[in-house]
């Protein structure tokens, strides 16, 4: 009923539709474990693109932490998943009740958390 009531308003309706959009765009930690790892593989090679052709043309780097000798990939999506998806993912949950999503979330995050405590830079750990 609590969700029937939300939805009568046209504000809401919209504000839920912008939520949920944001939450796609950024859901990559929310897929299933080989997923997530691919696609944080991808992500990252295109900010170490980015970082590197910064350099090259000399101007500001906008995401140094994206410098692909010195970046932590499993730090760099702990980092993204404490400070941008564990609360949106919280409050959607909660409206939509996602236990899968949910589940994937805490998997890929004990995953990254896995590899820099091993002091591991890379995507995956050597085999």
């Amino acid at each position: 009923d609590s969700i029937k009531t939300v939805l009568t308003s046209p504000e809401n309706r919209i504000l839920i539709k912008r939520m949920l959009i944001k939450c796609a765009d950024i859901s990559n930690p929310c897929r299933p474990m080989e997923q997530c790892i691919e696609w944080a593989g991808r992500i990252s090679e295109e900010y170490f693109a980015q970082t590197d052709e910064e350099k090259r043309q000399g101007l500001p780097v906008v995401m140094p932490v994206f410098d692909r000798n010195t970046c932590s990939i499993p730090k760099s999506q702990i980092s993204f998943i404490d400070y941008f998806i564990t609360d949106m993912f919280d409050a959607w949950d909660a409206f939509a009740d996602l236990p899968n999503l949910m589940q994937h979330l805490d998997n890929n995050f004990k995953y990254w958390k896995g590899l820099d405590e091993r002091k591991l830079r890379s995507l995956r750990p050597p085999p």
